[in-house]
C-alpha cells in the first residue's frame, strides 16, 4: 500500500513539474498574440543630426508590422537632459507611414525626440526609438 501511495505522489509531482513549466520563447515575436511591433523612422532611429537652421523639424515614422488591431503612436520631443517637453503629439489610429513636424524647437540646445508605437489591443506590444538634433 506505502509503495502504491509512494508512486502515486511520484506521478503527481511529474504532472504538476510539467504543467508548471515555464514556456520557452520560439522566436516568433508574438506579444498577446500579436507579431511584435517593427518601425523605422526618418531621421533614423539613434541617430545624432547636425544642427540645422528653424525651428520646425519632420519626422516620418514607418510602422513595418502593423497589430491587427491597429496602433498609436506618440512623439515627445524635450532638452536633452529636461523633464518638461515642449511637443508632444498623439495619432490614435496610426497609418503605415506617418508623418509629423516637431515644432517650437529651442535654439542652441540639443533635444531628444521619443517615439512610442503602441498596439491598440495589447498595451505591452510596443516599438520604442529616440533620435537627438538641434537647431541653429
Amino acid at each position: 500500500m506505502k509503495k502504491i501511495i509512494l508512486g502515486l505522489s511520484v506521478l503527481l509531482v511529474l504532472a504538476v513539474t510539467v504543467s508548471c513549466k515555464k514556456k520557452k520563447d520560439d522566436g516568433s515575436g508574438d506579444r498577446c498574440g500579436e507579431k511584435e511591433i517593427k518601425a523605422s523612422t526618418t531621421p533614423a532611429n539613434g541617430t545624432i543630426d547636425p544642427p540645422q537652421p528653424g525651428t520646425s523639424f519632420p519626422l516620418i515614422v514607418n510602422i513595418e508590422t502593423m497589430p491587427v488591431g491597429g496602433a498609436a503612436i506618440t512623439v515627445t520631443a524635450k532638452a536633452e537632459g529636461g523633464s518638461a517637453p515642449y511637443f508632444t503629439t498623439t495619432i490614435d489610429n496610426a497609418l503605415g507611414s506617418n508623418s509629423f513636424t516637431i515644432a517650437n524647437t529651442p535654439a542652441g540646445v540639443t533635444c531628444v525626440v521619443e517615439t512610442v508605437i503602441t498596439s491598440k489591443t495589447c498595451n505591452t506590444n510596443q516599438w520604442k526609438g529616440s533620435y537627438r538634433y538641434s537647431a541653429k
